[in-house]
């Protein structure tokens, strides 16, 4: 049933992420992050490459509120009306990034990100069409109900969990163990070329364990770091 199904996927999700972040933590006391020292540059060069081609990509898509998962999805631009919706972000996305890069006071990346929606709600509001006419035309996200959190806890019944299924899902899990362990390196050596500083990667995956294991003791979902969000912070 609908209500098993829920109440498996909010257990056992969760659950394989603690005892992920269980052993990211253990990995992390016993320095096996060590390993990614010996990784080629142009290996943690593409993985760059990857990241900063998704992040535009998924940008991309949020703009026009399509799914952008392979190269074909380009062609939703071949649509006047998403083209015009994607342009503003693009250029956004242009001009922040020479501004990080060349801007040589602190403030003036924030106080950008400040200005530009601003400048929008300027737009929207002194060409009549409001909050609810952006919306219609794709430039301001569906309106969402409010959810209380306290309704997810409300949906799990350990009763109806199907335990058998975590034999199925172990071969999963443990690819999942390797995979976010091994991009929570390179990422760390991503933001620690562009730092210039050395940065202690058995600390950082023992922190990426500590937020799993917080994550899955709050039915939450796997994480790791997002190379892209903490170079934008920092800078």
């Amino acid at each position: 049933t609908a209500e098993e199904v829920l109440s498996t996927t909010l257990v056992l999700l969760p659950m394989g992420t603690a005892f992920l972040g269980a052993i990211l933590m253990l990995m992390g006391r016993f320095r096996l992050a060590d390993a990614v020292a010996y990784l080629p540059m142009p290996v943690v060069g593409g993985y760059l490459a990857f990241i900063g081609y998704f992040c535009l990509m998924a940008g991309t898509a949020l703009c026009i509120s399509e799914s952008m998962m392979e190269l074909k999805d380009w062609a939703y631009l071949l649509d006047p009306h998403n083209l015009l919706l994607a342009i503003p972000g693009l250029l956004t996305g242009l001009l922040l990034t020479l501004i990080s890069r060349n801007a040589q006071s602190d403030a003036t990346l924030p106080l950008t990100m400040v200005i530009i929606p601003v400048i929008f709600y300027i737009i929207i509001f002194s060409t009549g069409a409001g909050i609810e006419g952006a919306r219609a035309q794709g430039w301001v996200g569906e309106e969402m109900p409010a959810v209380p959190v306290t309704d997810l806890f409300h949906l799990i019944d350990f009763s109806l969990v199907h335990w058998r299924l975590i034999s199925k899902i172990l071969a999963t899990w443990i690819g999942m163990v390797f995979v976010v362990s091994f991009a929570s390196c390179l990422d760390v050596a991503a933001i620690s070329m562009d730092m210039g500083e050395a940065l202690d990667t058995n600390k950082e995956l023992a922190t990426v364990g500590i937020c799993n294991l917080m994550s899955g003791c709050t039915i939450g979902f796997t994480g790791s770091y997002i190379f892209s969000q903490t170079i934008f912070t920092y800078r």
